[in-house]
């Protein structure tokens, strides 16, 4: 089992249609806070909840677990499996749907969910396609699922990403395997651009501020919050004034442990 996260900005009206409008292909199997019989009332009893915090953007979670050709689960087990799915991506105390569809040889539940909790506030927050890859691959694991023949992990997790995803998450990979090397935003910069990745930043037109950052693979650009919240010009302003700050202390008590052994 796979999971493919979808990053459309679509509406829960327009996500509710495509997902059950065509009752020859698709079945809700369960869902929790939302009308499941008619995808219109599903859609409004999202929107609704929306509303609890309406300054949310793109509050719409939708991702496919695809299963192997010729792999069968049962309806309850699916339901299990997205439940667990949930909980793992922390998309907690929320609504959700859980629909089937049969229109391709391969087995696929699409999962819809609100990144506004039943309180109001923001759920799913932070990595969530990362752990959605994760989850499914745990869960792949611990029921025993079949994994396609002859993929390695890395490929297939690749593979649960679309376009334009894939490249945002290979961005995501850079800059977290670079920065804890990094003490400054040039040097990220200068080892981002050693995997293809060019910075730009957005700077205030009358004092040359650095006020935003962004990064562009190939074809693609995003803003840093995109790719992920702590990679924000000040997200990573933060973290590399920590990392220096840690390194400072480590120095610190390395000096302090070479006096004590000298007697100083």
């Amino acid at each position: 089992m796979i999971a493919k996260t979808f990053l459309t900005g679509q509406t829960f009206g327009r996500t509710c249609e495509y997902l059950c409008q065509d009752q020859s292909r698709a079945e809700v199997l369960a869902a929790e806070g939302v009308r499941m019989h008619d995808y219109r009332l599903m859609a409004a009893d999202f929107e609704w909840q929306h509303r609890l915090m309406p300054g949310k953007e793109k509050p719409v979670y939708h991702c496919a677990l695809t299963f192997p050709p010729g792999e069968q689960v049962p309806d309850e087990q699916l339901v299990q499996l997205g439940q667990r799915f949930l909980e793992k991506v922390e998309l907690v105390n929320t609504q959700y749907a859980f629909v089937k569809h049969t229109d391709k040889e391969h087995l696929h539940m699409h999962v819809i969910a609100n990144k506004v909790d039943n309180d109001g506030a923001p759920t799913g927050k932070g990595l969530i396609i990362e752990r959605g890859i994760k989850a499914a691959a745990q869960l792949t694991a611990e029921y025993g699922l079949r994994q396609d023949a002859g993929k390695h992990l890395d490929q297939t997790h690749r593979e649960a990403l679309h376009e334009p995803d894939a490249k945002r998450y290979r961005i995501y990979e850079a800059i977290h395997g670079q920065l804890p090397q990094c003490h400054t935003l040039d040097d990220l910069e200068k080892a981002l651009l050693q995997q293809g990745i060019t910075v730009r930043y957005r700077c205030h037109p009358d004092t040359g501020e650095r006020q935003g950052i962004s990064f562009r693979l190939e074809n693609r650009s995003f803003k840093g919050s995109r790719v992920d919240e702590e990679y924000s010009l000040g997200g990573l302003q933060r973290t590399l004034a920590l990392q220096e700050q840690q390194r400072q202390e480590e120095e610190l008590r390395q000096g302090h442990r070479h006096g004590m052994r000298h007697g100083f």
